[in-house]
């Protein structure tokens, strides 16, 4: 009972921390191709597992950073989207 306590705390601690870094990273860094950024973290879901040595939830670990990292992603490239289409809204009014 411990340990799915424990794990599911860090879980939620590395989710969060995947999404602040992936988003922060995509916003920096625009053009970056999102299968990079992607791929990234889902590398540091596999040394997360390696670091704890719990390798039997190394895919998990790998897949949850990655979908996490997907969602960041996609609603940082949203926001830019908005912008645009707002910038060019404004554009035309004027």
């Amino acid at each position: 009972m411990e340990f799915l306590l424990l794990f599911g705390l860090h879980f939620f601690i590395m989710g969060s921390l995947v999404m602040l870094f992936s988003g922060i990273v995509t916003f920096l860094w625009p053009h970056l191709h999102f299968l990079i950024t992607i791929t990234l973290f889902g590398l540091v879901g596999l040394i997360y597992a390696a670091i704890f040595k719990v390798m039997d939830l190394a895919i998990f670990a790998v897949f949850y950073n990655m979908i996490l990292s997907m969602i960041a992603v996609g609603l940082v490239k949203l926001g830019f989207y908005f912008k645009r289409v707002a910038d060019r809204q404004s554009e035309e009014v004027a």
